[in-house]
């Protein structure tokens, strides 16, 4: 076995970075990273090799730690450059700081999530299965049926006689029994993600057209596909393609918006959704996770709950 170690310093992206509240506020690009003793373990693939990566990082904007782990030598710039893409290091964080400032309704958000950014899909089609299962469904749930399907079905690597499953790709996802993922707790979600699988299949580029579209021809396309509907479409977006303009509005969204912008009117998700797309822009994804962070840890959303 291969090992090394690179450091990702603070001066190497613009504004702040918090490994642990990104990790950890239910992105539905994937289920949170193992953590054994404050570090942070994930099997990815770097130029198509599996490699096992071990994150570390003491507090905001302290340097992040990197120790990997590969049966073969890898390009340390290829991993540095990953780790970027998920953790969109490259995003202009000063400019959306700058842009909640000019808001009211949104200038108290950042002292609140300090450091969050995107927890980009290094596995897109994880990022499907993992929005499809989000829908109506609790965080816990829904990661914990991610645990099981990577435990029972996606390939493993070992490191320090610790298995470390990844996701399984589509043609391995659609041999599943349909029983087995109800067993995972998918429910009557399985046999939709079945059927999502099966139309990706037939299109073998499908990933890579999505990324090339736009962000409406994008979204249409996605809601073809089972248990997709406008807000699983936007969660696939933003979190599985990058697409900013992206706003996933659920109940809660909905009420946050109500409240702030419409004096807590009964407003349909689309109008939400279009609302905020025109009022944010490139800015609507960053904005809706902040939005929804800040409301649970202001104590905004247990007041919207009454």
């Amino acid at each position: 076995m291969i090992n090394g170690e690179i450091t990702i310093e603070n001066d190497e992206y613009v504004g702040d970075f918090n490994l642990d509240l990104t990790i950890n506020t239910g992105q539905t690009s994937q289920m949170p990273w193992i953590n054994h003793n404050k570090t942070y373990y994930e099997n990815i693939t770097v130029d198509d090799e599996p490699v096992v990566i071990a994150l570390r990082q003491d507090k905001l904007n302290d340097p992040l730690y990197v120790k990997y782990f590969s049966n073969k030598s890898i390009n340390e710039d290829l991993l540095h450059d990953k780790l970027f893409y998920i953790f969109d290091l490259n995003y202009p964080m000063d400019e959306f700081r700058k842009f909640l400032k000019e808001d009211d309704m949104l200038s108290d958000t950042f002292k609140f999530n300090r450091g969050l950014r995107l927890f980009k899909a290094h596995n897109v089609f994880e990022s499907i299965i993992s929005s499809i299962l989000s829908a109506n469904n609790s965080i816990k749930r829904w990661t914990k049926t991610i645990h099981e399907i990577r435990k029972n079905h996606g390939p493993t690597y070992l490191v320090n006689d610790v298995k470390y499953p990844a996701f399984p790709d589509e043609k391995t996802f659609i041999k599943i029994p349909e029983e087995n993922l109800k067993t995972y707790g998918s429910g009557y979600r399985s046999s939709q993600m079945l059927e999502t699988t099966s139309m990706i299949l037939k299109k073998p580029d499908f990933h890579n057209e999505i990324f090339n579209m736009n962000y409406t021809d994008a979204f249409n396309e996605l809601n073809k596909l089972s248990g997709v509907g406008p807000k699983v479409a936007d969660c696939i977006l933003l979190y599985g393609y990058g697409k900013y303009e992206s706003f996933p509005t659920d109940v809660w969204i909905n009420r946050i918006m109500s409240y702030l912008y419409f004096n807590s009117q009964k407003i349909s998700n689309k109008k939400i959704t279009s609302y905020a797309q025109d009022k944010y822009g490139i800015y609507s994804g960053y904005v809706q996770l902040y939005l929804f962070n800040y409301a649970r840890k202001s104590g905004l959303l247990s007041q919207l709950k009454k």
